[in-house]
């Protein structure tokens, strides 16, 4: 018989809020699926953003396959989806209502697939109660439930989700991101409760990591709201100079939040004060692309895997875990070996950051390995070359792309060869359904 599969994806879930002995954050649901399975502590998705990190998961390629400008899922010929498909899996999905994911919609089978995303976020404070009537449900089985959780997307939008009120304290986390990991790890007890492990592979992994700000202060903490200044100068200015007074406010403000945002990270590391940037600043940082990896039930062997994985390579290990090893070439590596003492060797892992509606110079391309970090401008070679040693410098606080040539050059050669094969679409003129998209991730802040 063949296992039923629940794939929990956390959107902005770092890894060291799982495997970290001083986070502050209170996991025990989390803890007990990493206590009873195979966990990978140095898992690395190729991206900082939602579509390309889920296009890798779901098709075990990089974004130099899948497109690295992409907005919307795109399932490739050979896909984690169609591939459970055939192995006569039912698919069921609870995603987020976006033009983005309509294709994966539109392949879930179950009523009540998706959920308002905000903004605000609606969190599983108020959604919860829909995955746990789904598991409650009769299902035709074997099936595969893809749980894509948004309460930290919250933070990115400067909120907080609803239902937090109860873990608004120090107890549960010293930063409101931690707490707000707590009140997740709440309702993933609430799911694990709902299904037998016996029978049921649990995958928990996340699309990326997230910034969070020192002392729990970010960038918003640092600007003046004018608020008094703004509500006189629409009641007094006629009409038709509010937008430019307006935009006068908003360059004054930031200008001022930039001077307190300079005094304030004055003595702190790199890697501190990248945690006040804006959260939807790229990023190929760890902080932004380090993210937890869990395989737990159906018998699965309880280890602890230190190695450098990739989220491209989930895909090829679920064909193993059902004994339908794949016939095709994927980016992504089965990891089953580590399921059975035996070690596999490390890849070089790709990284994009994720696409805004323009390119930027801040479009950063580059290459992972245990050892070193690269990255670069993603469409001019010598670019803004970053390289840091991860063994030496694991916080990325020490650029020493100037101090080693041979290394940039090498990890150079290495990125080249991904970078033959790049799928790049650049849309001169979007049709209807991209400007949909545009307009729902401006909504949401990526753009």
């Amino acid at each position: 018989m063949q296992p039923n599969i629940l794939f929990l994806l956390v959107d902005g879930l770092r890894s060291d809020q799982i495997f970290n002995d001083t986070k502050t954050s209170v996991t025990p649901n989390i803890d007990f699926l990493k206590n009873n399975g195979l966990s990978f502590s140095q898992a690395i998705s190729s991206a900082d953003g939602t579509i390309l990190s889920v296009n890798s998961i779901i098709n075990g390629m990089y974004p130099n396959s899948t497109g690295t400008r992409s907005q919307k899922i795109i399932f490739k010929e050979n896909n984690l989806i169609r591939f459970l498909s055939d192995c006569n899996y039912n698919i069921y999905g609870f995603l987020p209502k976006l033009t983005s994911f309509k294709t994966f919609i539109e392949m879930c089978t179950n009523k009540n697939i998706v959920y308002e995303p905000g903004p605000p976020t609606v969190p599983l404070f108020k959604t919860g109660q829909t995955i746990l009537d789904f598991l409650d449900s009769k299902k035709s089985e074997p099936w595969f439930y893809f749980v894509h959780i948004f309460d930290l997307h919250a933070l990115r939008e400067g909120s907080i989700p609803d239902g937090l009120n109860d873990f608004d304290s120090e107890k549960f986390g010293h930063t409101k991101y931690e707490r707000v990991v707590s009140s997740i790890d709440v309702w993933i007890g609430k799911i694990l409760k709902k299904i037998d492990l016996k029978n049921t592979i649990v995958i928990l992994t996340a699309d990326h990591g997230e910034k969070i700000p020192i002392d729990d202060k970010d960038i918003t903490k640092f600007e003046p709201k004018f608020e008094s200044v703004t509500k006189l100068g629409r009641n007094t200015l006629p009409k038709f100079s509010h937008k430019l007074g307006g935009k006068t406010l908003y360059q004054f403000r930031k200008l001022i939040s930039s001077v307190k945002v300079s005094q304030a990270n004055k003595g702190l590391s790199s890697y501190q004060k990248r945690s006040r940037l804006p959260h939807f600043s790229m990023s190929l940082y760890d902080e932004s692309l380090r993210i937890p990896l869990i395989f737990s039930g159906f018998g699965i062997s309880t280890k602890s895997i230190t190695k450098q994985v990739a989220s491209v390579d989930i895909f090829p290990t679920i064909a193993d875990l059902l004994e339908k090893p794949l016939t095709v070439k994927l980016d992504g590596n089965s990891l089953f070996p580590f399921f059975n003492n035996r070690v596999i060797p490390e890849n070089p892992i790709y990284l994009h950051t994720m696409p805004h509606q323009e390119m930027k110079n801040e479009d950063s391309v580059g290459i992972r390995t245990s050892t070193y970090k690269f990255f670069r401008h993603a469409r001019v070679p010598g670019q803004n070359l970053h390289l840091f040693n991860l063994k030496n410098d694991p916080f990325e606080n020490f650029n020493i792309s100037d101090d080693s040539p041979n290394i940039v050059n090498n990890m150079e050669e290495i990125l080249e060869k991904y970078n033959e094969n790049e799928s790049v679409t650049e849309n001169k003129s979007l049709d209807e359904e991209e400007q949909k998209i545009s307009k729902e991730l401006k909504k949401l802040g990526y753009m």
